[in-house]
Formats: structure tokens, sequence, C-alpha cells
């Protein structure tokens, strides 16, 4: 669900172009525009930074900032202000030429460097893709349409999904060096996979490592303490009823312990809960255990949870939501979320389902 997420909003991106520092200029047309009409450089919080109007069918901006910056341009039709397109350019001291085109609704043509003319290019296959999607889309909202053409389309959908990650990878591990590379993985790092972001971050040159990818490397630095291979991080907190418990005390008297992340307001949680049940009914004799750590703040709507779930393995939560210890000592950013522990180190991480019990029953017939 997470790629099928992501997804949806890549397959809407506009565009995103680079440069080099210093002074810029940044000439365009907009065909289907009309003399008159706004032409607007704003930053990525839609603050306006300069505006200038159409003027004999092209516009202009120029100006000096200290460092690439990402900014939006957008057109606005006097005509129709409801009407307007948009591109992301990122500024660096260069001569950037931006071409739109009301019909498609996009910039279709945005060149001045390497970068630019690789995310031109870029851009013409996510145009390509967002068709294809709309037309998939269009079936998956008909009412009319049957179970089997949906199903088809929940798989096209799917193997769009994995082709415009691909799309994305290479494109990032092709412009790294650059502004653009390093925009799209700040940007997209959740939708890759953890090696390809770690190496892709260990290219990016030391100097160019903006505030995002210095967020980045430090959200990476501290997931790869609790990656597979590295010991268990204790965690301690409050019990549904009242007293202390931590990981390592459910630990020393299992052969195998599952940390299970989960909320009682999370529907996927609820979803998998039967399965996580299952794995313990049917391992915990031979010493499978688990602790469950909530990332509810509501001690009530915890506790019912527990009871209507049949949650029977120990509990614990402080109660803090998001900002709980054991989701911040474990980075954990999405749930449900399992770490599979043995013999004090971690050596799984979110396994769901029957994956999770075969992972089980191997670990324990070691």
């Amino acid at each position: 669900m997470k790629k099928l997420f992501y997804f949806a909003a890549l397959v809407l991106t506009l565009c995103v172009a680079a440069c080099q520092n210093g002074g810029n200029k940044v000439t365009g047309s907009v065909n289907g525009g009309q003399d008159g009409d706004t032409v607007v450089i704003a930053s990525m919080e839609f603050d306006t930074l300069q505006t200038t109007v159409i003027k004999n069918g092209t516009f202009s901006f120029e100006g000096v900032q200290d460092s690439a910056q990402l900014c939006y341009i957008l057109w606005k039709s006097n005509a129709n202000p409801e009407t307007s397109i948009g591109a992301i350019v990122a500024l660096e001291g260069a001569a950037i030429t931006v071409k739109m085109d009301t019909a498609e609704n996009v910039a279709s043509e945005i060149s001045g460097s390497p970068a630019n003319e690789a995310l031109s290019t870029l851009n013409k296959t996510e145009q390509e893709i967002n068709k294809e999607a709309q037309a998939i889309f269009a079936v998956l909202s008909d009412t009319a349409a049957t179970e089997e053409a949906q199903a088809a389309a929940q798989q096209q959908i799917e193997a769009l999904s994995e082709r415009m990650e691909e799309l994305y990878k290479n494109f990032v591990s092709s412009n790294i060096q650059n502004i653009a590379g390093q925009a799209y993985l700040a940007q997209y790092a959740s939708v890759f996979d953890d090696e390809f972001v770690c190496e892709q971050l260990a290219a990016v040159p030391a100097d160019a490592l903006s505030a995002p990818l210095r967020d980045l490397k430090k959200l990476y630095d501290e997931k790869a303490a609790t990656a597979v291979g590295q010991p268990f991080k204790d965690i301690k907190a409050a019990t549904p009823e009242g007293g202390d418990l931590s990981v390592s005390e459910v630990a020393a008297n299992a052969k195998v312990l599952l940390i299970d992340f989960w909320a009682s307001w999370c529907g996927p949680c609820r979803q998998e809960m039967p399965n996580v049940k299952a794995a313990y009914e049917k391992y915990h004799a031979q010493g499978f255990e688990i602790i469950g750590v909530s990332l509810d703040s509501d001690g009530d709507a915890w506790k019912k949870a527990i009871a209507d779930l049949g949650m029977t393995w120990p509990q614990i939560s402080d109660l803090k939501g998001w900002e709980a210890e054991g989701a911040q000592t474990y980075t954990v950013r999405a749930i449900p979320a399992t770490v599979l522990i043995k013999d004090g180190k971690i050596v799984a991480r979110d396994l769901r389902g029957e994956e999770l019990a075969q992972k089980v029953a191997e670990l324990l017939a070691e």
C-alpha cells in the first residue's frame, strides 16, 4: 500500500530542473497563454519571490541566490484564474528555458544544463505513465466495471507502480551528483529500499548535503543501529495494568522474541493481528514470545483494543503516539512494524503473515 500511495503522488509530479551557482536567468513561453498572463517564481512554501507577465509571447526572470534553490514557476491565466500550470526548477545560476503547454497542462520542456535535459526526458516519461494511470484509475472508479476488470486494473496499477519506482531509482543514481537527483532522493527516499538510499547518500558530495539530505542521513544512520544483525535495543514502558516492563525482561525468557509495533487506531495493524495471534498460539509453547509496543496516546482505546483483539501477550506503551520511545529507538515510521530477535540480535524486520510464521518456525528449529 505504501508504494501505491506514493505512486499516486509520483504520477502527478510536475518536474524538477537544475543549473549552476551564481546569477539566474529564466526565460520561457506558454503555448496557449496570452500576453498579460501572470508568471510567478515562488518558494516551495508558495511564497511569491518574483512576478512578471507574458509579453510578446514570452516571459523572463533574473536573479541571484547564495545556494541552489528549488522553486515553483507558475503560470496563471488572467482570463480564467483557476487555470494554471506549474513546474519546479532548481535555480543555481544558469540560463534556464521553460516551455509550457496549456493543452497538455504541463511544462513540456525545461533546458539549460545536463540535469535540466535529463529531467525534461523524465518529465515526458512521467506524462506517458500518467496517461496510462488515468485510464486505469477510470476503471477502478467505475462502479459498473466487473470484478475481473477491477482486478486486472489493480494489477496494472501495481505494475505501473513498480515501473515508476524503477524509473526514479535509475534517475536518482544517474543524477546523484547534481541537485536534481539529490532532490528526488530526498523527496522519495521512503519509496526506495534502504540499501539503495544508503548507497546514494554515500555518493552525494559532502558539500552538497542539503538540510533534507542531512536529516535523511541522520535517519538512516539511526536505522543502521537497529538493522538486521545488530544487538537489539531495550525499551521500557508502562503496561496496561500500570506497572513497568522492558523488552529485555521478556527476551530473557524467550527463544525467539517479536517486538510488534501497532496502535488501536491503525487499520492495517488490526488486519494483521489475526496472523500475529495465530503465530503466537502455534509457537508460544516452543519458546516464541511477543511484546506489543503501542503507538497509542489514548490509554482507554489502547486497553480496549487489546481486549477486543484477544492479544494475550505482554503489552507496553508510553502513550506518546509517534513520539513513543520505542518508535524513536527503532526508527519506526509506519505501522504495523515488527522486529524479530534471537540470541540478543535482530534477525529480521517487518515480516508479516505467513512469512512471519515461517521465519519463527525456522528460528525455533535451529
